[in-house]
């Protein structure tokens, strides 16, 4: 039987508590409205830290970064709220965290909240804690649990990786309208042309074809050809996650939402005003980019299907003046939300291929098909319909 979140929650604070003891630091429990963001309280000498702890049953990049985007907000809060000159430090937790997921969390934190602690920890003793002194609480999981471990995974390639996930709307992309997604569209005699088309490394293009070719879905005579789609579209779609944390974003005025669109076009061209035209088609490195996604982009591609769903976005990173620029805060948004908010698991997947109607960014007609099959408010209802009305074609004659 597995452990209730809130027994989880429990556990991964007496572990963290003890850690901290065990470095020297004098250790007091959080409690009351006051304290909210904050779950541990630990002083060296004149230092204070308040600890923001975030508990996941799955130690995966789609859960960890939104989790630490959230928990970086709540901190800082309630540390300049209840602790004025405390450091604050997140802390993610899980039963295993992999090095991949140690590096990523540690990136995202360095590049958005270089002032804020960060820590992961798991339930086999494994530390790794960054800023401000806390290395300290560093520790290393036992060399038999990490062998164990790699063994497991090691054979496993991931055929819907981010890049892969772009390569592959690339080459579907030819018969997908060019305004329900973006991309070259072309003919690729190899995974050189292809690399050089999606903008990746010729290795990650080679990656992709050797591992399309080795699985029976990919046909190289005449260049790089894909069959059997509807199985590679149903192994994609089981791929993609089921439950992806949403951070909740209210409007900062009332009636912002009649704005939004507006918000959304402006945020949009300023961005693209303001980026190095070398990078305007891939990568902006001022703003975080965004984008329309699930019933929102689909009722802006044309496939309005459901109503009464809460607008949801994609935002590369979980930046607070990037919000307030669309008229959203996530501050107090937990009860009564306006806007649901995503960080993507696969972000070169979602924005490059993302399209623009009317100046409005929507994400990918493939993607909103992956997004809202999942979605338990009529979403598989709507996928339905995107499944028979754009990707019956690749069925009937299976090529793309």
């Amino acid at each position: 039987m597995q452990p209730s979140p809130q027994h989880r929650a429990v556990e991964f604070e007496k572990l963290l508590a003890e850690a901290l003891q065990k470095a020297g630091l004098r250790v007091n429990k959080s409690s009351g409205s006051a304290d909210r963001g904050v779950d541990i309280v630990a002083r060296q000498g004149k230092k204070i830290y308040v600890f923001e702890l975030k508990v996941s049953s799955e130690s995966r990049k789609d859960r960890a970064i939104p989790l630490i985007s959230q928990g970086i907000l709540e901190v800082q809060q309630a540390a300049a709220n209840a602790f004025p000159g405390a450091i604050p430090v997140v802390v993610f937790a899980s039963d295993y965290v992999s090095d991949s997921l140690v590096e990523h969390v540690e990136e995202f934190a360095s590049r958005n909240a270089p002032h804020v602690g960060i820590g992961v920890i798991d339930r086999g003793g494994f530390r790794r804690f960054s800023g401000h002194g806390l290395e300290v609480l560093n520790a290393e999981r036992s060399p038999s649990r990490s062998l164990n471990r790699i063994r497991k995974g090691a054979s496993a390639a991931n055929l819907f990786s981010d890049l892969n996930q772009w390569m592959l709307k690339i080459l579907l992309s030819r018969s997908i309208p060019e305004p329900l997604l973006s991309a070259p569209r072309g003919h690729y005699e190899n995974a050189s042309q292809l690399a050089d088309a999606a903008g990746v490394s010729i290795m990650s293009a080679f990656r992709l074809v050797r591992q399309l070719s080795e699985e029976g879905f990919l046909d190289e005579r005449g260049g790089l050809r894909l069959v059997r789609i509807e199985e590679l579209l149903e192994r994609w779609l089981r791929a993609s996650p089921y439950r992806v944390h949403e951070i909740p974003a209210r409007w900062i005025l009332r009636g912002e939402k009649n704005a939004f669109h507006a918000a959304l076009r402006s945020y949009t061209s300023r961005m693209r005003s303001d980026a190095p035209v070398s990078e305007r088609n891939h990568v902006y490195k001022a703003s975080p980019r965004i984008c329309l996604a699930l019933f929102a982009a689909a009722e802006v591609l044309g496939f309005k299907f459901v109503h009464g769903t809460q607008p949801h976005i994609y935002i590369e990173n979980l930046d607070e003046e990037a919000l307030r620029q669309l008229g959203l805060s996530v501050e107090r948004a937990n009860h009564q939300p306006d806007v649901s908010v995503r960080i993507p698991e696969n972000p070169h997947a979602v924005f490059r291929a993302a399209v623009e109607r009317n100046g409005v960014p929507a994400a990918d007609v493939l993607q909103v098909w992956l997004d809202v099959a999942h979605h338990p408010a009529r979403g598989k209802a709507q996928a339905d319909i995107l499944r028979k009305q754009i990707f019956s074609r690749f069925f009937d004659k299976d090529y793309a």
